[in-house]
């Protein structure tokens, strides 16, 4: 496997377990208060930061004991390209998150603890669209 494809696997999984464990920590987000959220959503990012780079270390390690050598990271235009696409995806994604979030935070009363979190899960979301994004220009 293609050692961009492998990196950006290692992204999806780390924020999809970031979104689990989050989730499974603000079972009550009505009933916490906003630094307790907070915290918890922080951990949750350093966590996505974290699974993300063991992953890449220990796939790395994997990958090179398998087949015997070393990979190395080649870059061309192409993948400027692929990331510049990926970054616009995830813009655009998280563009119209904040501005749903806001209107139901000003129209429809949402309370601000879910405002909060849905900030953040809209970082996560538009993340691992943007990954999707890269692996189908990949292969």
């Amino acid at each position: 496997m293609n050692i961009k494809l492998r990196n950006t696997l290692g992204e999806i999984i780390s924020a999809a377990i970031a979104i689990i464990w989050i989730y499974s920590k603000l079972n009550a987000a009505a009933n916490m208060s906003i630094a307790s959220i907070t915290q918890v959503l922080v951990q949750g990012i350093g966590i996505s930061i974290l699974v993300s780079i063991l992953f890449a270390i220990v796939i790395s390690i994997l990958s090179s004991i398998i087949t015997g050598s070393y990979e190395k990271n080649v870059e061309d235009e192409r993948d400027s390209m692929i990331e510049l696409y990926a970054m616009r995806l995830s813009g655009v994604i998280f563009g119209i998150s904040i501005v749903i979030i806001l209107a139901l935070l000003g129209w429809f009363n949402l309370h601000i603890n879910f405002g909060i979190i849905a900030i953040t899960l809209s970082v996560f979301l538009a993340s691992i669209s943007s990954n999707f994004l890269k692996i189908y220009f990949y292969k």
